[in-house]
């Protein structure tokens, strides 16, 4: 069956989300998925020994955080960390994530590849599986989290060397969640809080035949499909990570898909809204491939995981690397120089996301949130889990609206085919087109500046502004046209606009309660004071203005809307 026959017969779910709009990120709300529609992703507790710690993770983007990994004490079997000291620093700056982002559950996984060696003697006796759950419990309060992941790897048979295993671990396996389940249940009628179990499950029918499909689904709040690995190191050859669909032609190994994997848990009877589909934020090297085919089903000599932003970074800039694609599997790989390198784009995880969407599966998910130090991946995937017309502004996001708004008129358009780039600074030359746009787009005269060159996509923009008084330089004859624009610098420019235009700009707000409103220069004191009062900007959660923050491009998108039906009325 092809790609095209199997999306069509995909079930279409009718999927609607409430527009909200807030002030600025650091004081906004985001309308989030019901906990029924998760975006989960994994954070490995030796990300912090990377650079990448829990305060850096985008919580605006997810429902579940899941820290990876605790272990069971072979001699108790209650939960261990391994490395207790840092695993404590991670937890509170989780929790501290949490503060910032109050729809955040945070989640203690246990277990992982690594860490399943125990699982089996934990489940094995009544007495073992009431420990375990008590410690589960016990560790939740003791670290204010929201819930338990078990990542079991794997079952009956499987894992890694020196896993212990039992013919019983299938039925056991039930018995352990029901135990977690019951004291976790019991917590929550004592303090009226939601606690939640998860589990994370293979991809394929060889996992299913471990586990009471049925009893654990009941179980469980959801499924974490770990729908990638697919295809890895440990196969005789190079091949795709995770393709969404599987490739018809001759393959000299065994051939499988995201969408058989989904199949397969919903032929065995696992309810749709149970299901998490997992992705990965890494891809696949594997050198020393023939240049037959680019690569692929190539013997390889070596390979290894890199995580996407090193694969931004290293790999996607270079010549030497042909982007290719498979069409059948609609997925992306590189070839160049004896190296093969399967991996994902943010339209590769929207279509997996939209395969999520279109089935209704309660979710979407992310191995693991430290590979992708820019969300490029995350807020693809999301964005098109929810639907939208940029596959990274989903329509629950506070600034959508905004988006459409801009798009719509032509004030703003994407920074590529379909992504709008909502976390990116705004430059100088940026904030001059977008004057320039609301006017209409006038001719001007040569450029002012020495750093403006006459190709320049923002000459006309900044000669037309500066002209009429609504931008002005540094005084050395340069404007500066990347560097990043803050609020104060905005307020300015759509103040003398304003004025430029006639509108009333008389409007001042008292900025003395602001902590910060020293801060604003002398020349931006009455753009502020009337950008304030015209309602334009807000101020943040914590009293402060930060007028010298910088702008995102979905806070310029909020501010345009604002000035364009209040201000200029």
């Amino acid at each position: 069956m092809n790609a095209a026959v199997k999306r069509g017969i995909l079930l279409l779910a009718v999927l609607s989300m409430a527009l909200a709009l807030f002030v600025l990120p650091a004081s906004a709300g985001t309308a989030y998925p019901s906990e029924s529609r998760a975006v989960v992703g994994y954070y490995a507790s030796w990300a912090a020994y990377q650079g990448v710690t829990p305060d850096q993770l985008p919580g605006d983007q997810l429902t579940h955080i899941n820290y990876a990994f605790a272990a069971i004490d072979p001699n108790d079997s209650t939960l261990l960390l391994e490395n207790p000291e840092q695993d404590r620093k991670n937890l509170k700056l989780l929790r501290a994530l949490r503060e910032k982002h109050p729809h955040l559950k945070l989640l203690i996984s246990v277990g992982g590849w690594d860490d399943s060696l125990y699982f089996s003697n934990a489940a094995a006796t009544a007495q073992r599986r009431e420990r375990f759950a008590q410690s589960c419990l016990d560790f939740l309060l003791e670290h204010g989290l929201d819930g338990v992941d078990i990542d079991w790897e794997y079952p009956v048979s499987g894992g890694p060397s020196g896993m212990v295993h039992r013919p019983q671990d299938k039925q056991n396996f039930t018995l352990l969640l029901q135990a977690v389940r019951d004291k976790l249940d019991r917590q929550s009628k004592q303090d009226g809080r939601p606690y939640y179990l998860t589990i994370a499950g293979g991809a394929g029918s060889e996992y299913l035949n471990k586990i009471e499909v049925e009893a654990v689904a009941r179980t469980v709040d959801h499924i974490f499909l770990m729908a990638y690995d697919i295809h890895g190191p440990w196969d005789t050859y190079a091949d795709l990570n995770a393709p969404l669909y599987t490739p018809e032609e001759n393959s000299p190994q065994y051939k499988s898909s995201v969408f058989d994997s989904v199949q397969t848990y919903l032929n065995r009877g696992m309810s749709p809204e149970k299901i998490v589909l997992g992705m990965p934020l890494y891809g696949y090297r594997y050198d020393g491939v023939s240049s037959r085919n680019n690569g692929l089903y190539s013997t390889f000599s070596s390979a290894a995981s890199v995580p996407y932003h090193v694969l931004e970074r290293n790999y996607l800039s270079q010549s030497k690397y042909r982007k290719l694609y498979h069409k059948e599997a609609e997925a992306p790989y590189l070839y160049g120089e004896g190296t093969f390198l399967s991996y994902e784009t943010p339209q590769s995880m929207a279509a997996k996301a939209e395969l999520a969407r279109t089935h209704g599966l309660g979710g979407i998910g992310f191995w693991e949130l430290s590979q992708d130090r820019n969300a490029v991946l995350i807020q693809s995937a999301r964005a098109a889990f929810m639907g939208g017309a940029f596959t990274d502004v989903a329509p629950g996001d506070w600034y959508h609206e905004a988006v459409e708004y801009v798009r719509e008129r032509g004030l703003m358009d994407g920074t590529s085919a379909g992504v709008f780039s909502p976390r990116r600074p705004v430059n100088r030359g940026m904030a001059a087109v977008i004057v320039h746009r609301l006017e209409g787009s006038p001719s001007a005269g040569k450029t002012l500046f020495l750093d403006v060159a006459q190709q320049s996509y923002c000459r006309e923009a900044v000669s037309w502004a500066a002209s009429k008084g609504i931008v002005g330089g540094y005084g050395d004859g340069r404007f500066g046209p990347d560097h990043t624009l803050t609020r104060e610098q905005l307020a300015a420019i759509l103040y003398r606009y304003a004025r430029y235009k006639g509108y009333d700009v008389s409007g001042r707000a008292n900025l003395t309660g602001y902590t910060d409103s020293g801060e604003i220069g002398s020349y931006a004191k009455p753009a502020m004071a009337w950008a304030v009062s015209s309602g334009l900007i807000h101020g943040l959660a914590d009293a402060r203005l930060a007028p010298r923050g910088i702008v995102t491009r979905a806070e310029a998108a909020v501010i345009l809307m604002r000035f364009c039906e209040s201000a200029a009325d």
